[in-house]
């Protein structure tokens, strides 16, 4: 199973331009809202209409703007898994399930609706409207109407946004298995979008950055958080500390805001532009003599699991916000910040370089 996709559309802010090839894996494409993540799901279902371009999924064109092919959404067997569910308010589960079925007769109709029914377990509600199902329920609903229509290709549209956090971790575990029975059954694709870095990690193998309708990093999930390679990709997948830097040699930069020197362990070139730092790779020290620097303690804001400072270090005479997360070993709901300076490092393999 293959998706190719190359596209253009114009929106109000910008003009969205995605190209990208996908396999049988669980694609992310990861994102600030209004970027462009469902505009190329839409484009892709055939829900909206591209300006330019060309789709294949599985190795049929379905959208080629040149030789004027647009097929109907029902032609691409593209599954499209929509934010709110979309489910038919007015019909029953069982019926909201049925009615993707096409071309076979009632009975076995029914019979696929029953299985799904099963599969998802919801046969107790299989007479309810959605007004009556949880979060969770209309998702598992709207999943066995995705799956009856036989799709090749998973598309998700921010599924998990609208949960609290704990219906959050419950339905995500089911997602995730129904989406590796999918792969395994299939052998399909799936794309998942969110704006959420801790969901697609979790549930995506790789990862498409959007940016105001470009695509600014491409990558397997591990190497995209561990080099996330712009600035864009950086504060997407989380990173707190980003700052201007500029390229002394092949492996030291120069953090003027900071007022020190950093030495990384990944390669420089004059791309370069700034530095990141994941918070919690921050470490206390009084040993450590490379990549060190002095701060204070402005503001400390507690978790159940985790302590979040906000700190201060000195670069020419100004000062400057650090972000350090540690953990949260003493329960503390509040404590005061530290006076005085202390002393802070970062590996040389945590400096990511980074460029606009």
């Amino acid at each position: 199973m293959t998706i190719e996709v190359d596209i253009r559309k114009k929106c109000h802010h910008f003009t969205l331009t995605v190209q990208f090839q996908a396999g049988s894996e669980r694609l992310g494409i990861l994102g600030a809202s209004g970027c462009g993540k469902s505009m190329t799901l839409r484009c892709i279902a055939g829900v909206l209409l591209p300006d330019s371009g060309i789709i294949r999924i599985n190795g049929k064109t379905v959208f080629d703007s040149k030789r004027r092919i647009n097929l109907p959404p029902q032609q691409r067997k593209a599954g499209l898994l929509f934010q709110h569910y979309a489910l038919f308010p007015n019909m029953s589960v069982r019926d909201n399930l049925r009615i993707v079925i096409k071309d076979k007769p009632f009975s076995l109709r029914t019979e696929l609706a029953e299985k799904m029914l099963q599969k998802m377990r919801l046969t107790r509600l299989a007479d309810a409207k959605p007004a009556k199902l949880s979060g969770g329920e209309q998702q598992r609903a709207a999943m066995g109407r995705m799956l009856l229509s036989s799709p090749e290709m998973l598309m998700l549209d921010e599924p998990l946004s609208a949960l609290d956090s704990y219906l959050h971790s419950a339905v995500e575990t089911e997602l995730t298995s129904v989406l590796q029975e999918f792969q395994k059954t299939k052998n399909g694709s799936v794309i998942f979008v969110s704006h959420h870095r801790d969901e697609i990690y979790r549930l995506c193998e790789r990862i498409i950055v959007l940016q105001e309708g470009q695509i600014t990093a491409d990558g397997s999930r591990d190497d995209l958080f561990y080099r996330p390679g712009t600035v864009a990709a950086a504060r997407l997948t989380g990173v707190k500390n980003i700052v201007p830097a500029a390229v002394i040699s092949k492996e030291e930069l120069w953090i003027p805001a900071w007022g020190l020197k950093l030495t990384t362990a990944h390669q420089l070139n004059s791309e370069i532009t700034h530095i990141g730092i994941r918070a919690h790779h921050i470490q206390e020290t009084e040993k450590e003599t490379v990549n060190c620097f002095d701060c204070r303690t402005e503001r400390i804001q507690s978790e159940p699991f985790r302590v979040h400072e906000h700190l201060f270090v000195s670069g020419g005479g100004t000062e400057h916000l650090v972000r350090f997360v540690s953990e949260n070993t003493g329960w503390q709901v509040n404590s005061p910040p530290c006076s005085g300076v202390r002393r802070f490092f970062v590996s040389p393999e945590h400096v990511m370089p980074l460029r606009k």
